[in-house]
């Protein structure tokens, strides 16, 4: 499998250029400033999200964050984020980092992420050192390659953090659930820093999470509805390979009382469990409910 896309038309080629631009400004923010040891400075572009802040970038500033105060042996294993209000896309933010654990093979960190004098997110991270063990896993589901089948595009491939990805997805519906299904991949290369990578995942898995919810209860995620993020929880089983197609599949849970809850697996070209998502959002529809 190509580690790299393959390009056969100007719009094609025009649409990598500027992919591979957006991805570089991704890496770029992903990285904040350190102001002291435990403290930092993260910025967004206002032109890569213009509305409001991205969730999906601030959690990955503030894993990053979080690793630099850990050694590199250390990967993060799991990451759970509370929104807790959202806020302009030109004001920067303050990563302040908690260490609430620094053990043999375990290390534990809370970010709390502050725009403004408000508090805006607290992240917790986990990190482990890795060590051998017997494998168990969940099967890969049975989809067509992402070079193969019928796949659609993103419903949104102008919006400027997913213009850094290829995607090719589909809508399932079982018994009565929405199930989403896409493979993705960054549309140019990226380091081979697994930290950094682990970072740019987190973006990714915030594109689409909450849409099965959306869709489960008839809303058009397009639509005149509102869907806001409240928290985001990653599992992290194996190093994230982005320098091939994943496979993300993504399951509506139930929603109730306005909230939605989505699981999504991921999985590696070859069948690899590589990740495990979870993310509850708030879904209202035009007449507010």
């Amino acid at each position: 499998m190509s580690d790299q896309p393959e390009y056969g038309t100007c719009d094609s080629l025009a649409a990598t250029v500027v992919g591979e631009h957006e991805l570089a400004r991704l890496i770029t923010l992903i990285e904040p400033e350190a102001l002291d040891v435990d403290r930092f400075r993260a910025v967004n572009d206002p032109e890569l999200t213009p509305v409001r802040l991205f969730g999906g970038l601030i959690a990955a500033q503030a894993l990053r964050a979080a690793q630099r105060t850990v050694p590199a042996k250390f990967g993060v294993h799991s990451l759970h984020t509370a929104f807790l209000r959202t806020g302009p896309p030109d004001v920067p933010l303050t990563l302040v980092v908690h260490r609430s654990r620094d053990g043999r093979s375990f290390a534990s960190r809370t970010v709390t992420v502050v725009q403004s004098n408000q508090v805006i997110c607290i992240l917790t991270a986990s990190f482990h050192v890795e060590e051998p063990s017997p494998v168990h896993e969940s099967p890969m589901p049975i989809v067509p390659g992402a070079e193969e089948g019928e796949w659609s595009p993103p419903l949104d491939p102008d919006w400027g953090p997913q213009r850094a990805f290829e995607h090719r997805g589909r809508l399932q519906k079982v018994d009565g659930a929405v199930i989403r299904q896409y493979w993705t991949r960054p549309v140019g290369p990226v380091p081979q820093d697994p930290a950094l990578r682990a970072c740019l995942f987190t973006v990714l898995t915030d594109f689409w999470a909450m849409l099965p919810a959306v869709e489960s209860i008839g809303l058009d995620p397009m639509g005149p509805t509102q869907h806001i993020s409240l928290d985001h929880s990653i599992w992290f089983h194996r190093n994230i390979p982005l320098s091939e197609w994943i496979l993300v599949e993504q399951k509506s849970v139930a929603t109730v009382n306005s909230r939605g809850l989505v699981f999504g697996s991921v999985f590696s070209g070859d069948g690899a469990t590589i990740a495990s998502v979870a993310q509850e959002a708030l879904i209202r529809g035009a007449e507010g409910y």
